[in-house]
């Protein structure tokens, strides 16, 4: 298994139950959801893996100790792209 950063897949699927959630969120276009990955991802503490057994590790973790820095990173993400889309 190549080296991955487990918080993009993180990131990712909040920010999918976010759309879900908020339909305010899904009229952003392709590009501001990108814009808001990025913002949210260097915002945040990468979780790198090698292994499927780190992998499961890293998840748990992260899932129970950032869910909430994700959250509020995609807020944060969310208001500046509205604000000012590129």
């Amino acid at each position: 298994m190549p080296v991955h950063n487990l918080m993009e897949d993180i990131v990712g699927k909040v920010l999918k139950d976010m759309i879900a959630a908020r339909p305010e969120m899904a009229e952003l276009e392709p590009t501001q959801l990108d814009d808001m990955l990025a913002f949210a991802l260097n915002r945040l503490p990468p979780r790198y893996t090698t292994t499927a057994k780190g992998e499961t590790i890293v998840k748990s973790q992260v899932r129970a100790q950032l869910e909430s820095d994700v959250y509020r990173e995609l807020i944060e993400a969310y208001n500046i792209v509205k604000a000012s889309p590129r």
